[in-house]
């Protein structure tokens, strides 16, 4: 009995360790996702995945949860787009509308806006707002 609790146990680790990238591309499909639409679709929000005992101090080779687990990291750039989408679709909009627009931090939204005037993708509009620079 012992042999077989062991061997179903060892199957279950092992199938999870299969499973583990799937679900890391489910994060960040949502994550592009709420990053593109503001919203998750079909659901208010993602379930709440189970945590697993570490064994023998090896590392389960996942990321700890971003911001005390209240939302993971969006990925590489997908803030920099969804704010870009927005000053295109409403030249003159502030950074707290987009943050609003967009569920991105306002913290955020402010630190990439002044990134991308300095490099000279926006320039301001406005008493606050910002729109796409003209191309020379």
């Amino acid at each position: 009995m012992a042999d077989l609790v062991g061997q179903i146990q060892r199957d279950i680790e092992q199938r999870l360790k299969e499973l583990a990238p799937l679900i890391e591309e489910k994060d960040q499909l949502e994550a592009v996702l709420v990053a593109l639409t503001g919203e998750l679709n079909g659901a208010s929000s993602p379930a709440p995945r189970a945590t697993r005992a570490r064994t023998n101090g090896a590392s389960s080779g996942t990321r700890a949860p971003y911001a005390g687990g209240k939302r993971r990291r969006a990925p590489r750039g997908a803030n920099r787009e969804a704010i870009l989408r927005i000053v295109e679709q409403q030249p003159g909009v502030s950074a707290s509308e987009v943050a609003d627009q967009t569920g991105i931090a306002k913290p955020t939204v402010h630190t990439t806006i002044s990134q991308l005037k300095r490099k000279g993708i926006l320039e301001p509009e406005g008493a606050n707002g910002v729109r796409l620079a003209k191309a020379s």
